[in-house]
């Protein structure tokens, strides 16, 4: 990540450069702004993606998008044009994805996904881009998950697991959709933020936590998405 952060630095630097030389030189008019400034929280960790080796393509639509709100910020482009370049954005990015990734649109199973030791927990490390995946746990031991979503969609089915006391699901949604099926009889604690974005609690049974008994607590945040629970 450090040389990452190095390297957008360094072409930012180059870029600052070359601008102002142009503008010296009469070749462009700029006049420096703070509109939109807030746009390079986005450009600026979708540019260091381009360098850690991870999803390039989505860190290409997180720089496309932010740099169009950076144009609509400044007056250069309507926010109604916005939206609809960003969207054509997003499904030109779908289309190299699915380019890239021929064969791969879905994953069923839990086979192949990362666990790492945290505190004591095993935790599942579940992430979907430009895809979908349905997973099912049943017949495994489930203590705890981190699920990542962009631009895609995934289904953890808790159905016949053995649900350990403190188990968690972690989500990070993204311009996509989470769905957490939970049997009848486990309670669970939903503390999730949303920001244009919605959660649904559409148990037919909800169960209240008891002492020494296992539970399920789901976290996180929802941007752009949505997060369903359901039997």
């Amino acid at each position: 990540m450090k040389n990452s952060f190095k390297t957008v630095l360094a072409l930012a630097l180059i870029a600052a450069g070359v601008l102002w030389i142009l503008c010296i030189l009469g070749v462009i008019s700029f006049t420096f702004s703070t509109k939109g400034w807030w746009t390079l929280f986005i450009i600026v960790p979708c540019a260091a993606g381009l360098f850690n080796g991870h999803d390039r393509v989505g860190s290409c639509i997180g720089i496309g998008i932010g740099v169009l709100l950076l144009l609509a910020a400044r007056g250069v482009i309507t926010w109604h044009n916005m939206w609809q370049l960003g969207l054509a954005v997003v499904v030109i990015g779908f289309g190299v994805r699915l380019l890239l990734n021929k064969g791969n649109c879905g994953n069923n199973g839990v086979s192949q996904l990362k666990t790492v030791s945290r505190a004591g927990k095993e935790v599942r490390i579940i992430e979907s881009s430009f895809g979908k995946q349905n997973l099912s746990f049943a017949g495994e031991r489930f203590e705890g998950a981190d699920v990542k979503a962009a631009f895609g969609a995934i289904s953890l089915d808790l159905n016949g697991a053995d649900i350990a006391e403190g188990a968690f699901v972690n989500v990070d949604v993204g311009f996509a959709g989470v769905t957490i099926i939970v049997p009848e009889n486990l309670p669970v604690r939903i503390a999730v933020t949303s920001g244009f974005g919605g959660v649904s609690d559409n148990r037919r049974t909800k169960v209240l936590e008891t002492p020494g008994t296992p539970s399920l607590i789901i976290m996180g945040k929802v941007g752009f998405g949505g997060l369903e629970i359901r039997n």
